[in-house]
């Protein structure tokens, strides 16, 4: 309602407005328009354009009412999942970035490259641990960016 007001007023002040009357007629506009926005703001909205935002209100609310239940089911499972941050979602972290991965064996490091490792890996030659550090409250929690590949012998 406060938008239509202010168009209107804005319309009135546009150069267009300006030239086609006088400057008296044109000020007399605004001047009313003004008024007219001021009653408005202070008396309130029209009882019909009031019902028709409540009704908008209501339709915006069925529908994330309907949203919210139509994932209901996900949203439970997502919250009953004890550990957001697991392993799994950061397990390929390392392997992403680099394309030589450095990994410990029993006679010192070796580097291999981004496909040596994923062989290695998906024939289980390669054992992965994580770091561990401190919690802010105190005790320790695994730290993913902390990863050290071993391979086996």
């Amino acid at each position: 309602m406060k938008t239509s007001f202010i168009l209107s007023i804005a319309a009135l002040l546009s150069p267009a407005a300006a030239f086609s009357t006088s400057r008296r007629g044109a000020l007399e506009k605004v001047a009313s328009a003004s008024a007219a926005a001021a009653a408005t703001l202070l008396v309130g909205p029209p009882a019909n354009a009031a019902a028709g935002q409540e009704a908008e209100y209501n339709q915006l609310v069925e529908l994330l009412k309907a949203r919210s239940d139509e994932n209901k089911e996900a949203n439970a499972n997502y919250a009953m999942r004890a550990n957001k941050m697991s392993e799994r979602d950061f397990k390929d972290a390392k392997n992403r970035r680099p394309k030589l991965i450095i990994v410990s064996t029993s006679k010192g490091d070796k580097i291999l490259t981004k496909e040596e490792f994923s062989t290695l890996d998906r024939d289980g030659k390669i054992e992965t641990k994580y770091g561990t550090r401190m919690k802010q409250g105190g005790g320790e929690m695994k730290d993913y960016n902390d990863i050290t590949y071993i391979l086996k012998d």
